[in-house]
């Protein structure tokens, strides 16, 4: 079963090597940063933003994303990392199933050799009953007729 202790070491570890990566897609030149970036910078080089006023805000406005892309890849990256310890918590639970379907499996098993062992105790005091009535009868003074002989001998013999 695995460790339920956090290793913080490894979580950090995890995260330095993530979170960089996930910035780095998130402010590609594909991603929606990137292309607002580009054509910010192509509005102000083919003259279409003259305005400073107009600038500061798209630039704002930029530096708004930029925060907000930040953010969320770092959610995204400290769930990347979660999920290994839902991957594990799973990875337990099925080894759980497993066991408890082998348990299931060995119970029609168990059924039976309880059964056989009832059946053996009922029989043993089967026997018993016959055979203390058989001694009762020659303690008695009485002789054992050859029928009630028979029948200790065979629930003797049933055991």
């Amino acid at each position: 079963m695995a460790s339920l202790a956090v290793d913080y070491d490894k979580r950090l570890e995890a995260f330095n090597k993530i979170y960089p990566e996930v910035l780095k897609q998130s402010l590609s030149e594909n991603s929606p940063f990137g292309k607002l970036e580009s054509m910010l910078t192509s509005f102000v080089n083919e003259g279409i933003i003259q305005n400073e006023d107009i600038y500061k805000t798209l630039a704002q406005g930029l530096l708004t994303l930029s925060q907000s892309i930040t953010a969320q890849s770092q959610a995204t990256t400290i769930s990347l990392i979660l999920q290994g310890d839902d991957n594990e918590v799973n990875a337990e639970k099925a080894n759980l199933l497993k066991a408890q379907a082998q348990t299931e499996a060995q119970k029609p098993n168990l059924i039976k050799a309880q059964t056989k062992q009832i059946d053996d105790t009922r029989k043993i005091e089967s026997a018993k009953v016959a055979q203390s009535y058989s001694f009762g009868l020659a303690s008695g003074g009485l002789s054992i007729p050859d029928e009630i002989y028979k029948w200790v001998k065979q629930k003797v013999e049933a055991i």
